[in-house]
C-alpha cells in the first residue's frame, strides 16, 4: 500500500471520527442541557422528567432537514457554541427557553410552588390553547 493511499485512508478515518463522535454523544442534547444549567443552575438537571423534555425537544430540532441536523450535532458536540454562538444556534437556544418556560412548570419548581417537573407538548409551533382561538375556529364550530 502506498504512502499516499495510507495517508488518504487515515485522513478519511479521522474525518469520519470527527463526524461520528458528536453524533453518538448527542451534540444538540448536550447543548440544551448546558443551556438549562446556565439559565436555571445545575440543580435543574437533577429534576425527574427534565431529560425527557430535552430529548423530545432535541428530536424535533432539525427534523425537517437531516443535513442541517447532522451539522448541528457536530457543531454542538464539539462545543462550537462556546467558541462562537452563530445565529441558528442562538435561535434554537431562544426557542428552547421560550418552550420550556411556556410549556412546563419549571418556574413553579424553581420557586418551590411545585414539587414535580411537568410539561406539555415540546413542539414550539403547536398551539397552546387549541383551535378555539385560531382562524379555524369559525370553520370548526
Amino acid at each position: 500500500m502506498s504512502l499516499r493511499r495510507r495517508a488518504f485512508l487515515v485522513g478519511a478515518a479521522g474525518l469520519a471520527g470527527a463526524v461520528l463522535v458528536p453524533l453518538t454523544l448527542g451534540g444538540t442534547t448536550s447543548f440544551l442541557r448546558r443551556t438549562l444549567k446556565d439559565h436555571f443552575g445545575p440543580e435543574v438537571l437533577k429534576l425527574a422528567g427534565i431529560d425527557e423534555f430535552v430529548d423530545e425537544f432535541a428530536a424535533l430540532a432539525g427534523e425537517d432537514d437531516p443535513a442541517k441536523k447532522i451539522v448541528a450535532e457536530m457543531y454542538f458536540g464539539w462545543h462550537g457554541d462556546r467558541v462562537k454562538m452563530i445565529g441558528p444556534a442562538k435561535a434554537i437556544q431562544e426557542r428552547f427557553l421560550f418552550t420550556i418556560l411556556h410549556r412546563s412548570n419549571i418556574i413553579a419548581v424553581q420557586q418551590g410552588r411545585a414539587t414535580e417537573f411537568e410539561y406539555g407538548s415540546v413542539d414550539p409551533w403547536s398551539p397552546v390553547c387549541g383551535l378555539y382561538l385560531s382562524a379555524f375556529a369559525d370553520e370548526t364550530l
